[in-house]
């Protein structure tokens, strides 16, 4: 997995001003992969887009009390100066800041760099997005770890979402970073315009007519594997991702970094 490609989603949304336009790169599942030296490659493909904000959908690194981290921090701490970074934590993230026990303060010196040069880390928390043309707020969504078990699926309720964010201000337009995608009708559900996830990394093996193969779970021909869905007039994008671990292929399925075009209409 030499190289990855870009990949852009025009969106429209009646909670922005008419003719407002903004642009986010979307990047999950990097899983310490490096493009070039420091990700030099990746860097500069984000800076030709001219993002108004970077999103990032959780796994940037691989949580394993061997692994480093360096690749995914020196990464986010060069994307903060080509424009405000939003971090939700993924399963890995989570796991290394919930189980201090296994992973000691690794999680801590992984993140306080990044919070010091003014990268925004959402968990199960929110921020205002102060750009003109209507009021965005992207959220962050830690889900529990239970939720990324292999072999199983747990119902999860809108109610629990409300419970970790609250409800969301109604007549702003809300990005929810949630990295598990499986549940997009309850993100849906509780006011997510835009939901941007990652982790199963676009099923490994994409067919033709089928699209992804196998998750990372283990889960056969998963529904919301990569790209765009819609249900009514709220939104999920998915990533494939940027890296991989555990399964080491992809296979037709390259990675991909995700250019979002959010604009305003009548």
């Amino acid at each position: 997995m030499a190289g990855f490609r870009t990949r852009t989603y025009e969106l429209k949304t009646r909670k922005r001003k008419a003719g407002s336009r903004l642009t986010f790169a979307l990047l999950a599942d990097l899983h310490n992969k490096e493009y070039g030296p420091d990700n030099t490659r990746l860097i500069e493909a984000i800076r030709k887009q001219q993002p108004d904000a970077i999103l990032i959908a959780g796994d940037m690194l691989i949580g394993h009390t061997k692994m480093p981290f360096f690749p995914a921090q020196k990464l986010v701490l060069a994307l903060q100066k080509i424009a405000p970074v939003y971090y939700a934590n993924g399963n890995h993230e989570s796991r290394m800041r919930v189980q201090t026990g296994i992973y000691g303060e690794k999680y801590k010196k992984y993140m306080e760099p990044l919070r010091e040069a003014g990268v925004c880390i959402l968990i199960n928390d929110s921020a205002l997005l102060d750009v003109p043309g209507g009021r965005i707020w992207i959220h962050g969504f830690e889900m529990d770890l239970a939720y990324y078990q292999k072999f199983q699926q747990p119902f999860f309720k809108t109610e629990d979402l409300t419970e970790a964010l609250g409800k969301p201000e109604e007549g702003a337009y809300h990005i929810l970073l949630a990295h598990n995608p499986v549940y997009f009708s309850s993100y849906a559900d509780w006011g997510a315009d835009l939901t941007l996830s990652g982790h199963l990394h676009g099923g490994v093996v994409r067919l033709p007519f089928l699209g992804g193969v196998i998750t990372p779970q283990v889960k056969l021909f998963p529904k919301y594997d990569k790209g765009l869905f819609k249900r009514g007039e709220r939104a999920l994008i998915v990533s494939p991702g940027l890296g991989t671990h555990t399964i080491n292929i992809r296979i037709f399925n390259p990675a991909e970094l995700m250019i979002i075009r959010l604009e305003g209409k009548a």
